[in-house]
C-alpha cells in the first residue's frame, strides 16, 4: 500500500514539473531576456563610436603635433583604457547570454546585476573617450582664437581693476555710515573685493612674459596651456567680483526696508499673506514709503504643527525691522503694529503717545491701516499688556484677546493639544514655549526698547504688573 502511494506521489510531482515547464513558470522574465538580446546591438554601436572618436582624435593631433607634446601620451593611454572597458563589457555580455540561454528564474537577480555592470562599463568608456576628444579640440580652438582670448583676458583684468570700492559700492558705503552695527560685516565684504583684485593682479603679472610672446607670435605650443589657464582664471575672478559687489549692494539696501508678513487666511496647504514694506531714505526712519502686496504661498507647516489652535489670521507671522538683513527676519507670531510703538512717554519716527493713546504720524497711517492696527486705538494699557506678554515669552493676542484664533475641540490639522494654560505648545494663555517660533523675550534688539524699569506704566517697583479690566477706556 505504501509503495503504491509513493508511486502516486511521484506521478503527481512529475506532472507538476511538466506543468511548470510547459507554463514557463521557471523561465527568466521576458523583459530581462529582451535586455540581454538588445545588449549585443548596443555593444556594436559602442565599438563604432569609440573607433570614430579615436579616429577624430588622431586627426586632431595630426593638425598640430607640437601643441600636444605634453598631453598626447596621457590621452592615448586613456583611450586604450576605454577600449579595455568595452572589451570587459563584451566578456560580461557573454556570461549574460549563457544565463539567458539556460533560462532559469533563479538567475534573474544575477542577470539584472550583470546588465547594470555591462551598461556601466560601456557608458564610462564612451564618456571618457568623448572627453578626451573635447579636450584636444578645445586646445586647437584656443590657439586659433588666441588674439581674441588675449583681448578678453585684458578686458577682464581692466574691468576688475576699475571696480571702485567707493563709487561702485555706494549703497554699501552709505549703509556703513547709517547702520554702525553692520559696519564691520559690510567692511569685510568690501575687503573681499580687494582680495579679488590682488588675485587677478598676481595672475596678470605672472603671465606677462607669455602674453608678450603671444603678441609677437613667438609663443611655444607647450606654453599655450599655461596661458589658457591664466586667461580663464582672470575671467572667473572678474565675474565673481562683479557679482559679489552687486550682491553686497543689494544686501545693504535691505537695511533700509522694514517689512511685516500678515496672515490673511489659510486654505488647505496654502496660506494667503500680505507683505507690508516700508522703504526709508536713511536710518532716521522718517519719510518712509509704504507699499504692500498679497500672495499665496505654501503653508508654514512647522509653525502650525507646533501649535494647538487655529491659524492666527490677522497676526504678523514674520517681521524684519529696518537695520537688519532679510536673513535676520523674526519668525515669531506678533500682534500687528505693536512692534512700531515707542515705550510709554516717548515718541519715535512712527508716532507718539498722547493722553495714553498712540497716535500714528500722518505719513505712517497707511502702514497702520495695512497692518489693520488702526481698527481700534491702541491705549497705554494695551501696550503694557503687550510688553508683559513679551517679557514672559508669550504671544500677545490683544488685551481683550481680540486677535486670538478659535480653538477646535476635535482632531485635525489644527487640533487642540491641551489646555491653553498648560504651556505645552499652545498659543493660548499658556505661552509659546514649545514652539520653534516662540517669542525670545522683550524687544532687546529694538531701537525702541525701554532703557530702564517699566515704572508706573506697568512694572512698578514692588507692585508687579498692573491689572486692567477687559473693557476699553
Amino acid at each position: 500500500m505504501e509503495r503504491r502511494a509513493l508511486g502516486i506521489v511521484a506521478i503527481i510531482l512529475i506532472g507538476l514539473m511538466a506543468l511548470v515547464a510547459a507554463a514557463g513558470l521557471d523561465n527568466l522574465p521576458r523583459s530581462v531576456k529582451k535586455q540581454v538580446d538588445a545588449a549585443g546591438g548596443l555593444l556594436v554601436n559602442d565599438r563604432q563610436t569609440l573607433a570614430r572618436d579615436r579616429s577624430e582624435f588622431d586627426k586632431t593631433l595630426a593638425e598640430d603635433p607640437a601643441l600636444f607634446l605634453k598631453e598626447a601620451d596621457g590621452w592615448k593611454a586613456r583611450l586604450g583604457q576605454d577600449q579595455t572597458k568595452l572589451d570587459a563589457a563584451a566578456a560580461k555580455l557573454e556570461d549574460l547570454k549563457r544565463l539567458a540561454k539556460a533560462n532559469h528564474r533563479r538567475d534573474e537577480a544575477d542577470v539584472e546585476r550583470g546588465l547594470k555592470e555591462f551598461n556601466a562599463l560601456r557608458e564610462q568608456a564612451l564618456s571618457d573617450a568623448s572627453a578626451v576628444q573635447a579636450e584636444a579640440r578645445s586646445r586647437i580652438e584656443f590657439k586659433h582664437e588666441l588674439p581674441r582670448r588675449l583681448q578678453a583676458m585684458k578686458a577682464g583684468y581692466e574691468s576688475l581693476q576699475s571696480l571702485d570700492a567707493g563709487a561702485d559700492a555706494g549703497q554699501v558705503r552709505k549703509a556703513m555710515t547709517d547702520w554702525p552695527a553692520k559696519r564691520e560685516d559690510l567692511q569685510s565684504r568690501l575687503d573681499a573685493l580687494k582680495n579679488y583684485k590682488a588675485q587677478a593682479q598676481s595672475v596678470w603679472d605672472s603671465s606677462a612674459e607669455l602674453r608678450a610672446q603671444a603678441g609677437k607670435g613667438n609663443l611655444a605650443d607647450s606654453q599655450l596651456e599655461t596661458l589658457s589657464a591664466d586667461a580663464e582664471q582672470i575671467g572667473k575672478i572678474a565675474k565673481e567680483a562683479k557679482e559679489g559687489l552687486a550682491a553686497d549692494n543689494t544686501l545693504a539696501s535691505q537695511l533700509y526696508t522694514s517689512w511685516d508678513k500678515l496672515l490673511l487666511a489659510v486654505d488647505g496647504r496654502q496660506q494667503k499673506v500680505r507683505i507690508v514694506r516700508t522703504r526709508f531714505p536713511d536710518a532716521t526712519l522718517a519719510h518712509g514709503e509704504t507699499t504692500s502686496e498679497e500672495r499665496s504661498e505654501p503653508l508654514d507647516a512647522a509653525l502650525w504643527r507646533a501649535r494647538g489652535s487655529e491659524a492666527p489670521t490677522g497676526m504678523v507671522i514674520e517681521r524684519k525691522p529696518a537695520g537688519k538683513y532679510d536673513s535676520e527676519a523674526e519668525h515669531t507670531v506678533q500682534a500687528p503694529g505693536y512692534a512700531y510703538l515707542a515705550p510709554p512717554g516717548q515718541s519715535n519716527s512712527y508716532g507718539y503717545w498722547d493722553g495714553g493713546v498712540w497716535r500714528w504720524l500722518p505719513e505712517y497711517l497707511l502702514l497702520s491701516q495695512l497692518l489693520r492696527s488702526s481698527r481700534e486705538p491702541i491705549y497705554l494699557p494695551d501696550y503694557d499688556a503687550y510688553r508683559y506678554s513679551r517679557s514672559r515669552g508669550e504671544v500677545f493676542y490683544g488685551r481683550n484677546r481680540e486677535y486670538e484664533p478659535p480653538r477646535r475641540p476635535t482632531g485635525g490639522w489644527y487640533a487642540e493639544r491641551g489646555p491653553a494654560s498648560s504651556g505645552a505648545g499652545g498659543f493660548g494663555g499658556g505661552g509659546f514655549s514649545a514652539s520653534p517660533y516662540r517669542s525670545r523675550g522683550a524687544f532687546s534688539g529694538s531701537q525702541y526698547r525701554s532703557r530702564g524699569t517699566f515704572g508706573s506704566s506697568g512694572f512698578g517697583g514692588g507692585g508687579g504688573f498692573r491689572s486692567y479690566s477687559r473693557g476699553r477706556r
